[in-house]
């Protein structure tokens, strides 16, 4: 069959998200006999008019659209993704014949319900490396497709006992078979994908991961992830390599592994991760990770406080964080922690905690403090649940819409004039809602950043800019948050 692969995601804020899920599917349908083609419409300002000639001149049996995000989950600016892709559903409709799959984390997180919000025919849940082939041989030979685990079908009854369906395991990605032109997303200031193991253990409260991928953990050999890097740096040469596991020092000896394998490799790259978390941080693994090439990483302790910690689930303490802190520190490496305000059981006390964590602990130029406020309620979380229990929320809620908690306790604007505070005093700490990266400003800087051949991300030059005299007396005479919320204040 001839099958049209999409990638729907439009979006640029802070670091673009290369299309390495899709390429994993697309690989498995290309390497199970059919005919593909790929579209990336992140990589292209012409959007659905490219969208349209590759219908014309392809005229694909099936086209299978990835959709990352529901939304961009900052309740200050908040960006709905499903409009956009209903326009790309519509130029299919319009202009071909094709079957219409969806699939990606946006569509695993919302399971059947999103048919009955986007004009598809099937939707995939979960990983789709499997279950997408096994829907493409079903059509090709006209037999049932009802009975495939981990597919929707509109208009199916039962639709709710439809489960993700979850990998035995997995290995390279393929993404340079599809991304054409990396330097395009280069500019932008992308790093290059690298998944090392999927499924997650951890029981936070308003996480999605576990729906996505399953709790079970599958851990690739780390001999065969540095096979993967090695043909990328040849094919490609990315300037930064991420590793996008949703944490990836769980298991923290697994992480030492990894990191001593590419010692030995030999291998002269850059690198950098996201979902660090601080309960396994030890000198061992920082040591390791900077002689390996990680030029930053990402740290997500979400709240510096022990009563959200806990209402939340983390399963750390905020001396985890503090001790966390102060490795991270010393090890010398950039990172950037995330924290969300306003979770269950937070007050003005919780958060000051967290806020002055921030201050007194991560005031440093190699240091950055990203901060969201409200809580986006995504369903299938044990959070989704918990707000209808409580009457936060109606019992049938639709959480296609973009839905936030904050928690009765404190109020919003009481939390953004404490983040503001925090500015003041610490030049390091933002706020989500100020990114600049998905505008026309902001990619012209990383643009501008890509030209003088710095290495991504580029976020890990935010500390020292941010921490110029001249920038930082910006930024306190003109509060960029309480300004675009309450004009004229």
């Amino acid at each position: 069959m001839k099958i049209l692969f999409a990638y729907s995601n439009r979006v640029r804020d802070l670091l673009p998200a290369p299309p390495i899920g899709l390429s994993y599917v697309a690989s498995a349908t290309e390497d199970a006999g059919h005919q593909v083609e790929f579209i990336d419409l992140l990589q292209t300002d012409e959007g659905l008019n490219r969208l349209e000639r590759r219908l014309k001149t392809f005229q694909p049996d099936v086209a299978a659209i990835s959709v990352r995000n529901i939304d961009n989950v900052i309740h200050q600016r908040l960006l709905t993704h499903l409009s956009e892709l209903a326009r790309q559903t519509d130029v299919i409709r319009n202009h071909s014949a094709a079957k219409i799959v969806v699939g990606g984390p946006a569509i695993s997180i919302l399971g059947c319900n999103a048919l009955q919000h986007i004009d598809a025919d099937f939707a995939v849940l979960g990983e789709g490396e499997e279950s997408f082939p096994a829907l493409l041989r079903v059509l090709s030979e006209d037999r049932a497709y009802w009975e495939i685990d981990g597919i929707c079908v509109r208009n199916q009854k039962n639709s709710a006992q439809v489960k993700p369906r979850i990998s035995r395991g997995f290995g390279p990605s393929g993404m340079q078979r599809w991304v054409k032109n990396w330097r395009s997303y280069e500019q932008l200031g992308a790093t290059w994908p690298v998944q090392c193991k999927r499924g997650c253990p951890l029981k936070c409260t308003y996480c999605t991961y576990p729906k996505i991928e399953g709790r079970a953990m599958r851990r690739r050999p780390p001999d065969e992830i540095i096979e993967e890097i090695r043909q990328v740096q040849q094919s490609v040469g990315p300037r930064c390599f991420e590793f996008i596991d949703s944490v990836f020092n769980l298991p923290e000896q697994y992480a030492i592994e990894l990191c001593e394998s590419i010692i030995r490799s030999g291998l002269k790259i850059n690198l950098t991760t996201m979902g660090v978390n601080p309960r396994f941080l030890s000198v061992e693994l920082l040591t390791v990770m900077k002689r390996a090439g990680f030029n930053s990483l990402m740290i997500t302790p979400e709240s510096a406080s022990n009563p959200v910690l806990q209402a939340m689930k983390k399963g750390f303490t905020r001396e985890d964080v503090i001790a966390g802190a102060h490795l991270v520190r010393k090890a010398g490496i950039r990172s950037m922690w995330f924290f969300m305000l306003g979770a269950p059981g937070e007050t003005r006390e919780t958060a000051d905690e967290t806020v002055t964590f921030a201050e007194r602990y991560l005031n440093s130029p190699n240091m950055l403090s990203m901060f969201t406020t409200g809580i986006r309620i995504l369903p299938g979380t044990e959070l989704a649940q918990r707000v209808v229990e409580q009457g936060y929320l109606p019992t049938d809620q639709d959480f296609t819409e973009s839905v936030f908690y904050f928690s009765p306790q404190v109020s919003e604007d009481w939390l953004l004039q404490r983040v503001n505070r925090a500015i003041k005093v610490c030049p390091t700490v933002v706020h989500a809602a100020e990114d600049p990266s998905g505008t026309a400003k902001g990619m012209r800087i990383h643009k501008s950043m890509h030209l003088l051949r710095l290495k991504p991300p580029f976020w890990r030059f935010l500390p020292p800019f941010l921490s110029l005299g001249i920038v930082h007396r910006a930024r306190i005479r003109r509060p960029f948050i309480i300004n675009n919320l309450h004009p004229g204040q």
